[in-house]
């Protein structure tokens, strides 16, 4: 028997995420094609990154991001 699964994404748009390769903090647009699409937190071109390589920003970009 098949159940239904739960495809909720594993992250918000306009959350803040960390790019671990870049060790850049963006605004996460959205997962397409299995890519995740960043946005520089003031605004700027988007660049992707895998899955893998995006974690919860350090203490100090959501600190920033609060201030601004």
């Amino acid at each position: 028997m098949n159940h239904p699964v739960n495809h909720r994404p594993p992250h918000t748009p306009g959350e803040l995420l960390h790019d671990r390769r870049t060790r850049r903090t963006g605004v996460y647009m959205d997962t397409i094609g299995g890519r995740v699409y960043l946005r520089p937190v003031g605004g700027g071109v988007e660049w992707t990154v895998r899955p893998e390589h995006v974690t919860a920003p350090p203490p100090q970009s959501a600190r920033a991001r609060s201030l601004s």
